[in-house]
């Protein structure tokens, strides 16, 4: 369960930053979640909560943005969804695809009170 350490991070960063911005307390924390980052999105937001309970973001909202993967294939030139999560294989000649985007975690903003 790699989300626990995800959450950690997350939360770490959300607390420098706000701190950074003399914030009191963090209401929100919006992410970004890449389709090839392999986070289940419900445990993510039980670690956040759990970790989240003696900190400045005790009752912030995790909201989560689901960004679609991204693929290329350097055979054929196709770019576009990934249509086989399983074998990353190009719909049009079945090599093996290359990500260009969907595989980041990215906290993107946070709504503070200062």
């Amino acid at each position: 369960m790699h989300e626990l350490s995800i959450a950690t991070d997350l939360i770490n960063t959300a607390i420098e930053t706000a701190r950074q911005n003399n914030a009191k307390k963090v209401l929100s924390v919006t992410v970004e979640i890449g389709e090839l980052a392999m986070i289940n999105p419900e445990q993510l937001t039980f670690m956040y909560e759990v970790l989240t309970e003696e900190n400045m973001l005790k009752g912030s909202k995790l909201q989560i943005v689901h960004v679609p993967a991204v693929m290329e294939c350097p055979n054929c030139g196709y770019k576009g969804p990934l249509e086989d999560k399983y074998t990353c294989a190009c719909p049009k000649c079945s090599l093996t695809l290359r990500a260009l985007e969907g595989r980041d975690i990215c906290l993107k903003t946070m709504e503070i009170d200062v």
